[in-house]
């Protein structure tokens, strides 16, 4: 799908009007991000640092998404961006968590949990876990990058 194709998407996304509205930090941010940025701070109430990580991963993985659109869920932009969504910050908390101290399966270090995760992005867990595997292979030269390359040797990590 061309940029320009994706941009007229994403203009058409009711949710632009009132991210730009309540962020003023947003004129910096493409439609996309300020979406995100909207559903990390409304949507699961995070603290800044785990906002912040959680961007920096969106803004290096956003390229995949918007080349996957079509293979991720029903192949709408609004799904795909939901489940991006969800991926990211469901490796964020999990390769955050310290080398596998998750017997706490409330709410933990990151403040959040898979399932105020999923239901801020109104996807099912059936769903979900089918999916990730898709974004662990895409998004794992990145996710090696950005947190070494045992990333996936940590206990209980992503799948």
């Amino acid at each position: 799908m061309s940029p320009a194709a994706l941009e007229k998407m994403e203009d058409t996304k009711p949710l632009d009007e009132t991210v730009n509205n309540s962020h003023s930090d947003s004129t910096n941010l493409d439609p996309s991000e300020a979406r995100f940025a909207e559903f990390c701070k409304n949507g699961l109430s995070m603290d800044e640092n785990t906002c912040t990580q959680s961007m920096k991963l969106f803004k290096e993985t956003k390229h995949l998404l918007q080349t996957n659109i079509s293979a991720i869920g029903n192949g709408t932009l609004d799904e795909a961006e939901r489940f991006w969504f969800a991926f990211v910050l469901y490796s964020i908390k999990r390769l955050s968590e310290k080398n596998g101290d998750s017997e706490q399966q409330g709410s933990d270090d990151n403040g959040f949990t898979l399932c105020q995760i999923l239901r801020a992005a109104k996807l099912n867990i059936v769903d979900f876990f089918k999916e990730l595997p898709q974004f662990v292979v895409k998004a794992g030269p990145i996710l090696c990058n950005l947190y070494g390359a045992d990333w996936e040797n940590r206990p209980e990590v992503l799948v």
